[in-house]
């Protein structure tokens, strides 16, 4: 009898130290998009157009290693799952970090340290993501308006008037100011 729950014991601990092992994989990835997603916003301060398509390439290629380390983590918990006869919807970190702390809560406090940090690390690049994009729509703003000002679209002044006190009319479009030889 005690042959089986020792075998049972290695069953559960071989996924359980595989979701472990997805899951430090996903910490480290997790790390090099912040990383790179704070290259990006160096790249776009300083308009660096080969930097910022480095930085977009590089997150392309994170955002995919992440992927198919969420996709091996997920397919070790269905392995957890099919063992502990569970449905795969409830096997969730938290769920399984109460599920193991009884036995070994070295395991479980591991499991929700990764937990925390990757809960971190997310919310970091996200918010470094949405000031990225706050700052190239600025920037944007700010090279749009200044087309308008060369281009001489922008809004006329209508509250000009001349010296008889008469409203001016405004100019329409660009004007050559002088003109060399």
């Amino acid at each position: 009898m005690e042959e089986e729950s020792d075998q049972e014991d290695c069953e559960v601990e071989r996924p359980l130290s595989q979701i472990h092992e997805a899951l430090q994989r996903l910490v480290g990835l997790h790390r090099q998009l912040l990383d790179t997603v704070r290259m990006e916003r160096e790249a776009l301060v300083q308009a660096d157009a080969p930097r910022i398509q480095e930085a977009t390439c590089a997150k392309q290629a994170l955002i995919e290693a992440i992927r198919q380390a969420e996709s091996e983590r997920l397919k070790r918990t269905g392995e957890l799952a099919l063992l502990w006869k569970k449905p795969l919807r409830e096997l969730t970190i938290t769920n399984i970090v109460l599920a193991i702390q009884g036995v070994d809560p070295k395991s479980a406090e591991q499991f929700r340290s990764i937990q925390n940090t990757l809960v971190i690390m997310v919310q970091r690049i996200s918010d470094q993501n949405r000031d990225n994009q706050t700052f190239v729509e600025r920037s944007l703003e700010h090279v749009k308006n200044m087309k308008k000002n060369v281009l001489g679209e922008s809004a006329p002044k209508t509250n000009t008037y001349t010296q008889q006190g008469q409203r001016s009319n405004p100019v329409a479009g660009a004007r050559l100011i002088s003109k060399e030889a």
